[in-house]
């Protein structure tokens, strides 16, 4: 446990020889959270390493002068930096290189206590179920989701874990908080035995984290990432050292969902829709084929098929077998279409839209697109300031999370000084390539707010997460939506529990009643039936106004004979919109026409099932406000997520709300009701 103060004080001493000034080392880092490459090693028993060093903010030399807090001496910092210093790249490569190389010389000159310590972890990490347990992680056998139950799995293989199959049912006490109960797992459920030398990295993933609203310490990132939660896959810690006894066997290259055509003969075929991610991988594998989404659940070849389920027609049972067995996919073969109401399914044409101030956030989207194989267009905000007919070449556009505010991404940067080009030339051969500019401070502009208006107007999506979503609400792409930030809520990259308001929603298919989401200080949302409007307060059931007799006593004016009490406000929910009044809709403009109020997707948990891991402080603030809203604005539509649906590759759950988004982007009033109220 020390050896990461052993070698940064070993550090600082050579360092300080070499007569390096500014070397120090004392800080806390959670190793142990899967956001940095670095975790790697110290999750699988080696020592991990972090070096940072004072920046320029670009390549050049710079006389640079420092705080006076920075160069003051304290019991960590005996030799501070120089209170001005000639500062470049240069000096900032040296002083990394060089602790690296110091630290790699330190580890060959005690490579047998190194080395002993890396076989005593490993050693721990197998004596784990009979010390501080648990004895295994299972997944059950029935799992609705067994590709996303697949591809965790394999995560876990990628990282040196060792996973097993039940070949038998078997039955362990399960601790659920403080009472225990029996669960049987049927056989086909994968263990994840804790008695292996990486035993450590699966229980970091799969545990859940607590971050005490007390603890003084800052987090330094996420404060969560429970991976069967956010992958919305099941997942049982087991302290009970039977589930080791269990007949098993070890699975031998990587964990694969079953799939593949089923039954015989077959005109059209169904999959069943249970947010796998691969379903949306299908769609585009097959971009011409005939696929239509289900409005209602249905049964057909002795099945049961969820709502959303796709209808396949025009495409080859041997192709589409092959398909779905590389997939983890089953299709069933149909004689005949079943009697459901249904829409089309399209592959959508796609862009994600980025700015010039912040691509870090929007590259996880990237990347998740990628790997199921959605195309996109790569797009700028100069790019839709510039394009008027945005409309004619996608259907959707995703303006994912970026750590900016709505007047920054319109204004971009200061326009000072020299042009920031970003494109690859002779003196820059690395940089640009799949996306460029001669200048990136422009920003969208008050015309790239008009366009993506307008591409929303003429049939497109636009759909918008966290701070784009502040974005679309501040610029009035949905009106009877308000945004604001709670007082005392803090959740910086916590764990929340979302619940599905309405199911017939597109954007909910798949989905159950409640699903784990990621979410770090994202907007709260209120709906109104007005524009303007602020929703969000229950009606009815307050207190009388001032006036004589008690509380239960009506008001009187002296004079006049008793009136008759005013009616009540209706009662609302806070993710619900407040009716109108009669006096509200009396000549009242302001009014949003039914076909175009925000329809409520999602909404955050009642506050005691909020909480799911992580920190949370203050999480009454946002408990039962929206948290999925759909907007029609004309012939399209705007999606607003409070919440980051795809981060860092640890949120593959919530993946397939954008993926239904996507899919179903002309058709997301299937299931809408219009209430005129």
């Amino acid at each position: 446990t020390n050896e990461w103060q052993l070698i940064g004080w070993h550090n600082v001493n050579e360092m300080t020889k070499y007569g390096m000034p500014g070397v120090f080392a004392h800080g806390n880092f959670d190793t142990w959270s899967p956001s940095y490459l670095m975790f790697i090693a110290a999750s699988h028993n080696g020592i991990s390493r972090l070096y940072e060093t004072f920046g320029n903010g670009g390549a050049d030399t710079l006389e640079r002068t420092l705080d006076e807090d920075d160069t003051a001496r304290t019991w960590y910092k005996q030799n501070p930096p120089l209170p001005k210093a000639m500062w470049s790249q240069r000096n900032n490569n040296n002083y990394q290189q060089t602790g690296i190389l110091i630290s790699l010389s330190h580890v060959a000159d005690n490579s047998k206590s190194m080395l002993r310590s890396f076989y005593l972890k490993s050693k721990r990490s197998i004596q784990k179920p009979g010390v501080e347990g648990p004895a295994a992680y299972v997944f059950p056998a029935d799992d609705p989701r067994p590709a996303g139950q697949a591809e965790l799995l394999r995560l876990l293989q990628d990282q040196g874990c060792e996973v097993h199959r039940a070949t038998v049912p078997f039955t362990v006490s399960l601790k659920k908080g403080k009472t225990t109960e029996q669960k049987q797992f049927p056989a086909g459920s994968y263990v994840l035995r804790m008695d292996q030398p990486y035993s450590r990295i699966a229980d970091m993933m799969l545990d859940y984290q607590y971050w005490s609203p007390q603890e003084k310490q800052t987090a330094y990132d996420d404060t969560a990432w429970t991976f069967g939660e956010l992958g919305n896959v099941r997942v049982s810690r087991v302290t009970d050292a039977k589930a080791l006894d269990a007949a098993q066997e070890k699975i031998i290259g990587p964990v694969k969902a079953a799939g593949g055509a089923r039954g015989n003969g077959g005109t059209f075929f169904a999959v069943n829709h249970n947010a796998d991610n691969y379903l949306v991988s299908l769609r585009y594998k097959f971009p011409n084929a005939t696929m239509l989404a289900a409005e209602e659940p249905f049964e057909a070849a002795g099945q049961k098929f969820n709502r959303g389920s796709f209808i396949i027609g025009g495409v080859s049972r041997n192709d589409l077998d092959k398909a779905t067995q590389e997939l983890g996919l089953t299709a069933y073969a149909l004689n005949a279409a079943p009697n459901v109401p249904a829409h089309p399914v399209k592959a959508a044409r796609v862009a994600i839209m980025h700015t010039w101030l912040d691509t870090e956030p929007e590259g996880w989207w990237r990347i998740a697109f990628d790997k199921y194989a959605v195309p996109f267009t790569y797009i700028s905000t100069q790019d839709a300031a510039k394009d008027a007919n945005l409309r004619d070449k996608y259907d959707v556009i995703v303006f994912a999370p970026l750590r900016r505010n709505p007047q920054a991404v319109v204004s971009g940067l200061p326009m000072y000084g020299n042009a920031l080009p970003w494109k690859k030339t002779a003196e820059t051969p690395n940089l640009g390539g799949f996306t460029e500019t001669d200048d990136m401070r422009p920003g969208l502009g008050l015309s790239g707010v008009t366009n993506l208006q307008q591409f929303v107007k003429s049939g497109g999506l636009f759909l918008t997460a966290q701070e784009s979503s502040d974005f679309a609400v501040t610029f009035g792409f949905t009106p009877g939506v308000s945004t604001g930030r709670g007082q005392r809520l803090k959740a910086p990259g916590t764990a929340l529990r979302v619940k599905t308001v309405d199911a017939q929603s597109p954007i909910a298919y798949g989905y159950s009643e409640a699903t784990t989401v990621f979410y770090s200080e994202g907007p709260l949302f209120s709906v109104s039936n007005t524009v303007g409007g602020r929703g969000g307060r229950r009606g009815g059931g307050g207190e009388r106004a001032s006036g004589r007799g008690t509380a239960d006593d009506p008001d009187f004016v002296t004079g006049f004979p008793p009136a008759e009490p005013a009616p009540e406000t209706p009662n609302n929910e806070l993710w619900e919109a407040p009716l109108l009044s009669d006096e509200q809709k009396r000549n009242n403009y302001y009014i949003i026409p039914p076909q175009y109020r925000p329809r409520v997707v999602m909404r955050w948990a009642d506050n005691r099932d909020l909480f799911v891991s992580g920190l949370l402080e203050g999480g009454g603030e946002m408990a039962q406000r929206p948290a999925v809203i759909d907007v029609p604005m004309e012939q399209g539509h705007v999606v607003l997520f409070s919440n980051n649906p795809m981060w860092r590759g640890e949120t593959q759950g919530s993946y397939f709300m954008v993926f239904n988004a996507i899919m179903n982007f002309d058709q997301l009033n299937a299931g809408r009701k219009t209430d005129m109220k």
